[in-house]
């Protein structure tokens, strides 16, 4: 395997996720990249400056990490295939994109709730004029830094909690309707 190093390899490492995906490791790299924009994101939608203090530590751990996968030995690159980061492996991966294809996925509420998010200041800045500005700031600051700050405690309960456990079985037989007879012969 040949091994890639030098200039590229820092400039690349300097981007979290790009260092990886530089060297083969997509899936690492994209969960790098992805993390490092969802605090960004969360970080800046939700105005709350104190999220970007995980900023450095995805940072330095993408760059490290770059330069750990350049410094393994070709068994030791056979032992670590590319995956994807955080706990995306496996069965939490299917469940994951099981929950993502379907009807109600956690990417559409998403979107909906940041556009509803950017319709509500947009709202707000239209419908509260200067003279208002403690009701402004109330409902453009620090509701939406409520509600983050609630989102990201139920969350976090969630995650603790961990999977349910499925409810036992009860014996139960479904109705099916009796077939249809042919109709065919009654018209003429």
């Amino acid at each position: 395997m040949k091994r890639k190093g030098g200039l590229l390899l820092f400039i690349s490492a300097c981007i979290p996720g790009c260092g990886q995906m530089y060297q083969g490791y997509m899936k690492r790299g994209v969960s790098l990249l992805s993390a490092m924009c969802a605090v960004i994101l969360l970080a800046t939608t939700l105005n709350m400056g104190e999220l970007a203090i995980f900023l450095p530590l995805v940072w330095l751990y993408a760059f490290f990490d770059a330069y750990n996968i350049h410094g393994q030995s070709d068994e030791q690159a056979a032992a670590n295939p590319d995956d994807f980061l955080f706990g995306l492996s496996g069965a939490d991966r299917d469940k994951l994109l099981a929950l993502c294809r379907g009807r109600h996925s956690i990417i559409g509420w998403a979107l909906v709730i940041l556009g509803g998010y950017a319709l509500f200041i947009t709202a707000v800045d239209y419908l509260l004029p200067d003279s208002s500005f403690w009701l402004s700031n109330l409902l453009r600051y620090i509701f939406p830094r409520l509600v983050g700050t609630a989102l990201i405690i139920a969350a976090g309960v969630w995650f603790i909690r961990g999977p349910r456990k499925p409810a036992e079985a009860a014996d139960f037989t479904a109705f099916t309707p009796p077939a249809k007879e042919d109709e065919s012969h009654g018209s003429k």
